[in-house]
């Protein structure tokens, strides 16, 4: 057997185990990973198309000339056999809220004691009702 077919078959067999030992990569915010991509509903889209022609009178015809067309339009598009209804609408803005508000949740306890300048007046409005509860006194 020659070498060549030797280190061919090395390399490929560790291409197809890497391959299998390799695992999906996911985002480090578990809360915001949203999986209603889906979902679509019926949308209008404005549209514009420009068309250029020019023959400058060579080839089968005598003749030459410019051919310039413009389109402007709305196009409807409406999705079939989408999954959504208004059901699922709801539960999916109920889920996407309360994602909001885990994150949240997290960023404010993990920067609870830094002092934030006014350019983080937002995370500080939004963080300003996150406390410890007190704990009940015992006898």
């Amino acid at each position: 057997m020659d070498n060549r077919h030797v280190w061919t078959g090395s390399l490929i067999l560790a291409i197809v185990c890497i391959a299998f030992l390799i695992k999906p990569a996911h985002g480090a915010n578990e809360y915001m990973n949203g999986m209603g991509g889906h979902c679509e509903s019926a949308t209008l889209e404005p549209y514009m198309e420009y068309n250029k022609t020019e023959n400058d009178g060579t080839g089968s015809s005598d003749y030459g000339y410019n051919d310039d067309r413009a389109t402007v339009g709305v196009r409807l598009r409406i999705p079939l056999g989408s999954t959504c209804t208004k059901e699922y609408k709801t539960l999916m803005f109920k889920n996407e809220q309360l994602k909001q508000q885990l994150e949240m949740l997290k960023l404010c306890a993990r920067y609870k004691d830094l002092e934030l300048g006014p350019e983080f007046a937002e995370v500080k409005q939004m963080c300003s009702q996150v406390k410890k509860k007190d704990k009940p006194a015992t006898n």
